[in-house]
């Protein structure tokens, strides 16, 4: 496990798969497994290095928008610097998890073509109508070839997905019936989809 400084504490990150790929992706989530790999049989079959990071409530806490001078848009900068550092002088695929798909979204509009593969799975749209227009703006600047997964029994539904593809420029929308996955309570999370998710964001790097 290793950190970076954030405000007055530390983001936890934890880099796994194949050291000194050429093709890194940024893996954002929350919880106890945050930072392990989501399927370690899958991404042995990948020439990648993913960079985990865990994230949790204070880390997300309002939008990153007029400035970024809030917990959440400190915590993109800290984010694009971890970036810049991990995988320099290269483009990334990005994918975020359930609460923290929306800093996803906004980290990779921060870093324009820096990333150009994007995956968001589980997320809900914004709930209201200040959230929708805080968010609008930010969706514009997102170039990334987007990849928005909803379904199973899961509170992001394909209403959610709509709502991102119809505001995100490069987007389309998997998704996933409930008895087609192998989870406990049949939500749709990273480590049920991860084979799409990583051959989305890591394009051409599954091992021959």
């Amino acid at each position: 496990m290793s950190r970076v400084p954030w405000l007055d504490g530390e983001l936890e990150y934890r880099s796994f798969g194949t050291p000194g790929a050429p093709r890194a992706v940024m893996v954002l989530r929350t919880g106890d497994v945050s930072t392990i790999d989501p399927d370690v049989r899958i991404t042995s079959g990948f020439d990648v290095r993913i960079v985990a990071v865990g994230l949790d409530a204070p880390e997300l806490e309002d939008p990153p928008a007029f400035g970024g001078q809030t917990p959440a848009g400190l915590t993109v900068d800290a984010l694009r610097d971890l970036l810049e550092r991990e995988a320099p002088g290269t483009t990334v695929g990005l994918v975020g998890e359930r609460s923290a798909g929306p800093l996803a979204i906004h980290l990779a509009a921060a870093m324009g073509g820096v990333v150009d593969r994007l995956a968001i799975v589980g997320v809900e749209s914004p709930s209201d109508p200040l959230s929708r227009d805080i968010h609008t703006p930010l969706l514009d600047d997102v170039v990334a070839d987007t990849l928005i997964i909803v379904g199973g029994d899961g509170p992001a539904d394909v209403d959610d997905a709509a709502w991102y593809l119809g505001r995100i420029p490069t987007a389309r929308i998997e998704v996933i019936g409930a008895d087609e996955l192998d989870t406990i309570n049949g939500h749709v999370t990273l480590s049920s989809v991860w084979e799409s998710v990583l051959a989305h964001v890591a394009p051409g790097a599954e091992r021959r």
